[in-house]
């Protein structure tokens, strides 16, 4: 999957369904998608948010768009007050806020590794044990388009079972997967609600249910789907 910074539940559950789950960093950025930006829900309206970049571009790579790092540190600020103003009366409010502050210690001034904390850092607090990697860092043939890569990528790591979201089943197909030896199954979020002031709204970033509930009781949410297959 790309890299998205806090992208909503059924990202994680995908990630909770994996043994290895792979960044995939080193293909074309998509400007007003979700690699850097993603929404909450405050006071009965959407609240956007999104991390400055500098020169990000289709022309570029994932792995290759910087963050604006004379922008980042006043809107980091911003941010978290906009946290504190809005969040501060929710139920998991002070280790999640301190999740988030943890998440937002830049490693690099790359979005691609800001958006991996966002999903490894969490992941790990809940106790999950996966292997986070970055498509960029394995030396892979990158010429492949589409499906070809994604066989390529599983046969030169030896992985034989890959879990997809369930909006790939109009991209790929488990029999052209089977034909090469290859085993495709689609992942279908059965519930991703949660409790949360003011009731829950659908498609939001997993960084509000992180505010809203204790990681002990969030963790158990990451289970909530199922296996399909076409």
């Amino acid at each position: 999957m790309q890299p998205y910074f806090f992208p909503y539940m059924g990202y994680y559950q995908l990630a909770a369904a994996a043994d290895r789950f792979i960044f995939y960093d080193d293909v074309q950025f998509i400007k007003g998608g979700y690699i850097a930006r993603n929404k909450l829900h405050v006071s009965g309206r959407d609240l956007l948010f999104s991390v400055p970049l500098s020169g990000a571009s289709p022309n570029k790579r994932i792995d290759e768009v910087q963050i604006d790092m004379g922008q980042f540190p006043r809107w980091k600020d911003r941010f978290l007050r906009t946290i504190d103003q809005n969040y501060h009366k929710a139920a998991n409010y002070t280790e999640g806020r301190a999740l988030l502050t943890e998440v937002l210690d830049l490693k690099g001034d790359r979005i691609s590794n800001l958006a991996a904390r966002s999903v490894r850092l969490p992941m790990e607090r809940m106790g999950r044990t996966v292997q986070f990697d970055f498509s960029s860092a394995l030396g892979l043939n990158t010429e492949l388009k589409r499906e070809e890569r994604l066989f390529h990528i599983c046969e030169q790591l030896g992985i034989r079972r890959y879990i997809q979201s369930q909006g790939g089943t109009t991209l790929y197909s488990a029999e052209r997967w089977r034909a090469r030896g290859l085993s495709l199954q689609f992942l279908r979020p059965v519930s991703m609600e949660y409790p949360r002031t003011g009731g829950w709204v659908p498609g939001l970033s997993m960084l509000d249910a992180i505010l809203h509930v204790p990681f002990e009781e969030l963790n158990p949410l990451l289970d909530h789907y199922e296996f399909f297959s076409n």
